[in-house]
């Protein structure tokens, strides 16, 4: 065994790829405000964890331009955050050599760390297009690279729009991937669901630091393994809910007077504890949605879920398709009510509900 050391400090190497190329011209805007956004929430994680991380940032983007600037430039490369300011820097136009833009910037960043045991890489690639123009390396050499980390407890997580994203990520070996629509909310959305998966890494190597990280090197590689493959969550709704486990909360539609008298709400009553006359809230294994009173009380009742599924981490709220059976709202009204709740690990939407908010969640 390791011998304990509880002034250790976590490492972690946050390596951000991003397609510049022509065809992410009219997602400029949102592009920027995620990759800012992303910074913030990795300088609020080195302020929360000031105990136990240190956080630095590499910021690579990519494009081929026959030769007018770098087809993959490091706008920054290993600043601890506090330095790092906001992203500025982005003009998309040309090519798509993304396997370049994988390889070199991975590659350098695993020379950078390779002899740190207390170093811990999260690399997160967004792009909308197919590789086309890569001069250096295919997708054989990109995908042996990433298993050799993923063995070493590397993060790899996969953002893409407009292409085949799931065979891509299959031939890459990226297990973690997400499907945008080809737009501001699908990018803004995606961003979101990124920051939320890595507040959750942070926190849990939080909890490893915390008690001082008393594995052997074998144990502690199994650790990082395991936070890293399951980066993103399971966060769909099963369209059938029978069982729950122990920390799952049925997520239902009711009415302010509780009568919980059909569909789910009936179901949440008969199976998951719901209180008769009592129509918002936790009760049992279920938790109350008003949504027979108007779209303005239905959204209030959301605001006070979403605040409330934040302050219990602890439990994992599963969402049905509330507002969409008796109540005879449209998922294209109810789902955009829970946007916030994309940037909560614990909470699970419909998959209907995920598409509406640009992300396609059916694998």
């Amino acid at each position: 065994m390791e011998e304990q050391n509880e002034n250790k400090k976590a490492r972690i190497y946050n390596l951000i790829i991003v397609d510049e190329s022509g065809s992410m011209q009219n997602l400029v805007h949102a592009t920027m405000g995620g990759v800012t956004e992303t910074i913030n929430s990795i300088r609020s994680a080195q302020q929360q964890f000031a105990d136990t991380q240190e956080h630095f940032l590499t910021l690579v983007t990519f494009d081929d331009t026959h030769g007018q600037r770098e087809s993959v430039r490091t706008l920054i490369d290993c600043k601890p955050i506090a330095e790092v300011e906001d992203f500025k820097e982005y003009d998309p136009w040309g090519g798509t050599p993304l396997y370049d833009a994988m390889g070199k910037s991975i590659t350098a960043l695993y020379n950078r760390i390779k002899d740190d045991d207390d170093a811990s890489a999260v690399v997160t690639v967004l792009t909308d297009g197919l590789e086309n123009a890569s001069e250096e390396w295919d997708a054989k050499g990109v995908k042996e690279l990433i298993e050799k980390l993923k063995g070493e407890g590397w993060s790899f997580s996969y953002m893409g729009s407009a292409h085949n994203v799931k065979g891509v990520t299959v031939e890459l070996s990226i297990d973690n991937f997400v499907e945008f629509s080809h737009d501001e909310m699908g990018m803004d959305s995606s961003w979101a669901r990124d920051s939320s998966a890595k507040l959750r890494y942070y926190r849990r190597m939080n909890d490893e630091y915390r008690k001082g990280r008393s594995h052997s090197k074998e144990e502690w590689m199994n650790k990082k393994r395991e936070m890293a493959n399951d980066y993103y969550m399971d966060r769909v709704t099963p369209d059938h809910i029978s069982t729950l486990q122990p920390d799952e909360i049925f997520v239902f539609g009711s009415n302010v007077n509780g009568f919980h008298a059909g569909g789910a709400a009936a179901a949440a009553m008969h199976n998951f504890g719901a209180v008769w006359g009592q129509g918002e809230g936790l009760q049992g294994q279920s938790y109350a949605l008003p949504t027979m009173e108007g779209m303005d009380s239905m959204r209030a009742a959301v605001e006070r879920f979403t605040q409330f599924a934040a302050q219990h981490p602890e439990l994992r709220f599963l969402v049905t398709r509330i507002g969409c059976g008796i109540a005879g709202y449209r998922v294209q009204q109810v789902a955009p009510l829970f946007k916030d709740c994309i940037r909560l690990e614990n909470v699970a939407l419909p998959a209907d509900f995920w598409a509406e908010l640009g992300l396609n969640m059916n694998f």
